[in-house]
């Protein structure tokens, strides 16, 4: 139960994208059962070969176990006793799933295909295409989408029952004072380099011919719906988001806040069955048809299309970049000024640029951090001078718009043990982190006193469960 804070503490060389990486190419691989799942009524009385423990409904399997170890030890965490701390991981998130169920908790099936989409959006990124993808698992993407789903889904449970247990704990300043004081320094994590950085964004705009090309277009499917044609096949067969068109547009159980206002302002405004007029957003042109409302609940499809974006515009974003690099290089241009002159992103133009970490609020990203988020990034910056500027650089937006950036190291923190003084932000997320640990902890010790366990194995000597375990005979 203590691998979550030996792993925090390991964090300075875990890349969590390829942890998830080699989880899911692990699982896949080796899954050795499509359904780790049992329901009460078909629960093992002789627990089959292969199969570790039963938990509650779900099954461990010595596969499972295997792979999770795998995971750790090809990212170099390899302690003595890892087979047993990963055997207690395992209890714990199937303990989590049982009670998930028992709890009422849901995850969108939407979450579930966007973040499956994600995931295979980085297994892209990592082998070069969807036809390498294919190849390393001798899957097709259909196949793999499908194996994926209720891996996904557990994962996804897991996190919301975890977030449910551990949402109400918090740390007051005076209590992260008293942590750092009485806490062993050697004991602490090393906090990693930490790079602090700016960007200017440059997204071309279409053309007016594309817009009224897309216009055209989307007035036409919706004068076909509005005579019959169905809204969920002209989505599948049209639409251009990835995460619905497949579903037929379909997005089920949104309530505000979930996506963007123009989108909402929309849907909220619809009577079911309705089919709006033509809207704008960030990502592009649309129509919604309202299929049901609950209270402040919906159930809708959209399509999706967005106005190319020729190679040419694309190109010219470039030739401004470098422009305005040159500026800046000559000492003509702040990069502070152009930032708030021409970047595209509205969101770090008036703050010179300057990116935050979503993580820790601050202007500061670790290797990890970059490694996660834009693993581009860092691969440009990791040996930029302080004060040096990227020539521009290729990215796709997370709205599928193609852009030009430039980045530039604003300075530059090197690894170091955390300070008070200096690292209140980090101790304070590390001394939450224990807390809520021991949260959890306390909940795992009372719930799996009422779960029903079976295995072979001997458990005598794992935490928590002396006393509460009847092996089978």
């Amino acid at each position: 139960m203590q691998l979550l804070i030996i792993i925090l503490k390991f964090m300075k060389s875990i890349n969590i994208y390829i942890y998830i990486f080699l989880f899911t190419c692990n699982f896949i691989i080796a899954q050795t059962s499509s359904d780790n799942n049992l329901s009460s009524s078909n629960l093992p009385t002789t627990l089959v070969d292969g199969v570790f423990a039963v938990v509650g409904n779900h099954v461990i399997f010595h596969s499972d176990i295997s792979n999770q170890m795998l995971q750790y030890q090809n990212q170099g965490f390899n302690p003595p006793d890892l087979y047993n701390q990963v055997v207690e991981e395992l209890f714990l998130q199937k303990t989590l799933l049982h009670f998930s169920v028992i709890d009422s908790i849901e995850v969108d099936p939407n979450e579930i295909q966007n973040t499956i989409d994600q995931r295979l959006s980085f297994f892209e990124q990592q082998l070069g295409s969807l036809d390498e993808i294919e190849k390393y698992f001798n899957k097709t993407i259909v196949e793999l989408k499908n194996e994926l789903k209720p891996i996904v889904s557990d994962q996804l449970l897991i996190q919301k029952m975890q977030y449910e247990i551990i949402k109400d704990v918090d740390v007051s300043p005076m209590e992260v004072q008293k942590f750092y004081n009485t806490t062993n320094k050697d004991s602490l994590p090393i906090i990693e380099t930490q790079f602090q950085i700016a960007q200017i964004l440059k997204t071309p705009e279409p053309s007016q011919l594309a817009i009224e090309e897309t216009l055209s277009k989307l007035e036409d499917l919706r004068n076909r719906i509005l005579k019959g044609a169905d809204f969920s096949t002209m989505a599948i067969l049209y639409s251009e988001d990835p995460g619905s068109s497949r579903n037929g547009g379909l997005y089920s159980k949104i309530r505000k806040g979930y996506f963007v206002k123009e989108f909402e302002g929309v849907a909220f405004s619809l009577s079911p069955e309705d089919i709006s007029e033509i809207f704008e957003t960030e990502f592009g042109y649309h129509i919604m048809q309202l299929i049901e409302r609950r209270g402040n609940e919906l159930d809708l499809r959209h399509i999706l299309m967005t106005p190319k974006i020729s190679s040419s515009d694309l190109l010219n974003a470039k030739q401004i970049l470098e422009q305005i690099r040159n500026d800046i290089i000559s000492k003509q241009l702040e990069f502070s000024v152009a930032a708030q002159e021409y970047s595209s992103d509205f969101s770090t133009k008036n703050n010179g640029g300057l990116l935050i970490n979503p993580n820790t609020n601050n202007s500061f990203f670790s290797q990890t951090d970059l490694e996660t988020m834009d693993l581009a990034i860092f691969n440009e910056i990791k040996n930029l001078e302080i004060g040096s500027v990227t020539k521009p650089i290729y990215i796709k937006l997370p709205n599928n718009k193609e852009a030009y950036r430039i980045i530039k190291l604003v300075s530059k923190k090197d690894e170091h043990t955390p300070t008070l003084k200096d690292d209140y932000s980090f101790l304070k997320s590390y001394c939450l982190k224990i807390q809520e640990e021991k949260k959890l902890d306390n909940w795992y010790k009372e719930k799996i006193k009422d779960l029903y366990i079976s295995s072979k194995e001997d458990l005598s000597s794992y935490k928590f469960y002396n006393n509460l375990l009847k092996n089978e005979e």
